[in-house]
């Protein structure tokens, strides 16, 4: 079985830096976190519902897997696929779910 890490966020913060040539912002989930859980997956197996400020997800596989995000999500091999061990934050809608299954 694989574990899913799941860190859930309400903002996202911005801090501008001058390069001299051009204005970039560096963007990044703002830390505390409204919530942590882990799931742990074979086949499509769903997290709890996400916290009502939630609106961001930062997930991490200790194995690679492929997932899905919606009220009652249910995941397949046919999915987005993310390798294991590579954090990947999505936008959310509070209340969701994720489901993941490992991949083949």
């Amino acid at each position: 079985m694989a574990t899913l890490w799941i860190r859930e966020y309400a903002t996202v913060a911005s801090a501008p830096r001058d390069t001299g040539m051009i204005d970039t912002t560096l963007q990044a989930a703002e830390e505390p976190a409204v919530n942590d859980q882990t799931v742990t997956f074979t086949t499509t197996t769903q997290s709890a519902a996400f916290n009502a400020s939630t609106r961001f997800i930062t997930i991490v596989g200790s194995a690679a897997f492929h997932y899905a995000v919606g009220t009652n999500p249910t995941a397949t091999t046919g999915a987005l696929k993310i390798p294991a061990d590579t954090p990947w934050t999505i936008a959310v809608t509070a209340g969701d779910k994720i489901a993941a299954v490992a991949a083949s």
